[in-house]
């Protein structure tokens, strides 16, 4: 049965058009290693039924992009996430979110393999220009990080930009001012991707990187978006196969602390 499970996630994530022959020849290649993609990964974690394949590709790209782990496995998962469900908009979305939480220089090249990807599936723009982000004065920039500042932290923040804006200044200086009027500002108030998938995207980013001081706020802040504590316990379980068991194990207690 887990096999089975396995051979279908294994077509549906690299386009196989003969799963056994694939995993034949991974086995081949990787010995028990494949056995276990294949098994347990794929068969196990990946067919979970509290879980649609779509949120989990949405995860895949953010702990691979956040891990810098872009060719093949960054390549093969944006195949799969187009193949279950994610739009080319949405997953060069996930990618333009994790900038300000696995770097720039991911970023781009995490994007760089999107493109190439969505040029060899067909469904990359027909001009193949995108549009830049738009412009927001100073500020518009406070008051919309003030916002999703508040909104994410579940009111830990005032809403009022200047307020909002001494508190951080207080607590962190220039980062700080920065993380409101960029990231919480013009990131976050994007429309090309719900706030529940952004959270989903942060929490994997933040779980993937140990940062459980982090998850503090996001854990709490991802329920207020609308993420169910089940499909968060089930981003803890893909992330111990991608990052490993410590992160994945750190992360859900954070979880139980914040929400039992």
């Amino acid at each position: 049965e887990r096999r089975a499970l396995g051979l279908e996630v294994l077509k549906s994530l690299t386009g196989a058009p003969d799963p056994e022959a694939a995993a034949q020849a991974l086995e081949n290649a990787n010995g028990a290693l494949a056995s276990f993609v294949i098994d347990g990964f794929f068969g196990d974690l990946w067919s979970r039924s509290a879980m649609n394949k779509r949120d989990r590709s949405l995860i895949a790209v953010a702990a691979l992009t956040t891990l810098g782990l872009f060719d093949p496995p960054l390549r093969t998962n944006i195949r799969g996430a187009i193949n279950h469900g994610l739009t080319p908009t949405e997953i060069r979305e996930i990618i333009t979110h994790l900038c300000g939480y696995a770097g720039f220089p991911k970023a781009i090249e995490a994007m760089t393999v999107a493109n190439s990807v969505f040029a060899d599936m067909g469904v990359a723009p027909e001009n193949e220009t995108l549009e830049p982000a738009r412009k927001i004065d100073a500020d518009e920039r406070r008051r919309l990080g003030a916002e999703g500042l508040s909104r994410v932290s579940g009111g830990a923040f005032p809403v009022d930009p200047d307020s909002a804006l001494s508190v951080l200044t207080d607590q962190l200086g220039d980062v700080g001012a920065h993380a409101l009027e960029f990231l919480f500002a013009e990131v976050w108030s994007r429309e090309e991707l719900s706030r529940r998938d952004r959270s989903l995207v942060v929490v994997t980013a933040l779980t993937t990187l140990g940062r459980t001081d982090e998850l503090d706020i996001h854990i709490p802040g991802a329920i207020n978006h609308g993420v169910t504590r089940e499909e968060l316990e089930e981003l803890m379980l893909m992330v111990s196969a991608y990052a490993g068991f410590p992160f994945a194990v750190e992360g859900m207690r954070v979880l139980r602390e914040k929400l039992d």
